[in-house]
């Protein structure tokens, strides 16, 4: 019998990521994945600027940035009747306005968004995490109290269990959670195939494409920018043949294709009604099942890794109190619901997608959709008042229960880099002997953090692992070691000392 921690179920990025964050806070762990090794589908593609933080919280992001390389020119959407004959969009209102938010956010973060394959950053995370903690090649067929059995006999004993286990989750069955949400969207059909485009879309590098053609309607994707490619479409027929001919057509050239897969999908909203049953936690797939739209389905998955694996972390090392486990679903259930919906918002095919982000109003503020989840009542943080407010509009302002605001400190190093553990950013040395006491780390923060959390004269704010605000303090109080210590023991759950 093997004994651990936590055991995540399921070996693709939200499971990655959940085992490189407890190996970071030192926290035993086993991976165990069905499949022998690493999706070999691109699936997801665009990594948001938040789930690079996380990244780059990990050590992982310039791995990902070599191995992304060949389509950091790849940008922006074409639209025509074969790819050939395709061009940029014309720049609609909506479109410009959708491209100076661009501009505007990029500067909110260290890190830029990338297209990454899934296929592509799945080995990159899987190589940073010490090999003797993964099982690839097996499965979990019984999952009773505190114990697994896998399919090949053996057994493993833990604490807590992370079910990353996908969209059909076993463990979610096994559970008997229900799911809500609008349900099926659509199904769809991803021809995953090889043909040499790269002068073909020279100087039109594009993200997507989208085809409106009588042989086959969809969107093309940019799996390398050279020879690798998916095309989209609600078209259900499985045929080689058929799809050999049809993408030339698509194609608009007459150029050698091969059919790598053929995957169905459907494309659907569906959210668990809880992410926790007892020892049991849902992440990513598992927990929300949301359309393409917005690139939100692994990054939001990515979002429950951070926000799960340091409560794990800091309950199995008896510093926090077991309630504090209860605050993933009350944090992440709203987050992954509203992002699903949002995704629903068009038809669920690629091609609409396409239609919508160009020629529809803009209803969301890529700031707030990126950076400005306010977590709210039942969370880990302690409330000031202006925490009950959802944030329509994203501006950096340390309110508790959303990210601190990124600056940058000196050359390289954001104020982001600052936050190891539960940390105590703070703009007065008075804070360092109540830091000690408390047992959290004190940094100090220049004018320029303070003035963007909402700091004056004395101020400080308290960060958790994840990046996220637990706790404000405008100015120097009367008594901060005992109001920072309650702080952190209402953030952190734990027990007043006797």
């Amino acid at each position: 019998m093997t004994k651990t921690g936590v055991l995540i179920v399921g070996g693709g990025v939200t499971g990655l990521t959940t085992a490189l964050l407890l190996q970071q806070y030192g926290t035993p762990f086993l991976l165990v994945e069905r499949h022998a090794g690493t999706s070999p589908q691109p699936k997801a593609r665009r990594f948001n600027q938040r789930s690079m933080e996380v990244f780059r919280r990990l050590g992982v992001t310039d791995a990902i940035g070599a191995a992304s390389k060949a389509l950091a020119n790849f940008q922006g959407m074409l639209t025509g009747a074969t790819l050939a004959m395709a061009t940029w969009p014309e720049l609609t209102p909506n479109l410009t306005e959708r491209i100076a938010q661009h501009a505007a956010f990029a500067e909110l973060s260290p890190e830029p968004s990338v297209l990454c394959p899934q296929d592509v950053l799945e080995p990159v995370l899987r190589d940073a995490i010490d090999p003797a903690f993964l099982r690839f090649g097996t499965e979990v067929v019984d999952l009773h109290d505190q114990t697994a059995v896998l399919a090949d006999g053996s057994t493993v004993e833990f604490e807590y269990v992370v079910a990353a286990d996908g969209a059909r989750s076993p463990i979610r069955e096994r559970l008997g959670v229900a799911r809500s949400g609008i349900g099926h969207l659509a199904a769809n059909l991803d021809i995953y195939f090889r043909a040499d485009l790269a002068e073909l879309v020279r100087g039109r590098e594009f993200n997507l494409c989208s085809i409106e053609n009588p042989a086959a309607s969809g969107a093309f994707v940019s799996i390398n920018g050279t020879d690798r490619w998916l095309f989209s479409t609600t078209d259900g027929e499985r045929d080689l043949d058929h799809w050999v001919s049809t993408l030339r057509t698509v194609i608009g050239i007459d150029v050698p294709v091969e059919i790598i897969s053929i995957l169905p999908w459907e494309s659907g909203m569906y959210v668990a009604d809880t992410y926790r049953g007892g020892r049991v936690f849902l992440a990513g797939d598992s927990a929300h099942v949301m359309p393409p739209m917005a690139a939100a389905g692994a990054n939001t998955g990515i979002a429950d890794a951070d926000n799960l694996a340091w409560k794990l972390a800091f309950v199995l090392s008896g510093v926090a109190g077991e309630g504090l486990l209860d605050t993933y679903h009350a944090e992440r259930y709203p987050v992954g619901y509203a992002t699903a919906e949002f995704s629903s918002g068009s038809a669920g095919h690629l091609g609409d997608m396409i239609k919508s982000i160009t020629s529809e109003k803009v209803a969301f503020d890529m700031g707030a959709a990126v950076f400005g989840a306010q977590y709210g009542e039942g969370g880990a943080f302690v409330p000031d008042g202006r925490s009950e407010s959802p944030v329509d509009q994203y501006a950096p302002g340390g309110r508790p229960g959303t990210r601190i605001p990124h600056v940058w400190v000196k050359p390289g190093m954001s104020s982001l880099d600052l936050v190891s553990g539960l940390t105590l950013l703070a703009t007065a040395e008075a804070w360092e002997m109540a830091a000690s006491a408390a047992g959290v780390r004190c940094v100090a923060v220049d004018p320029e953090f303070a003035k963007l959390a909402g700091l004056l004269s004395g101020g400080a704010v308290l960060v958790r692992p994840d990046g996220i605000v637990g706790w404000h303090c405008a100015e120097m109080p009367p008594e901060p070691s005992a109001l920072l210590a309650d702080a952190v023991r209402r953030v952190t759950f734990a027990q007043p000392r006797a």
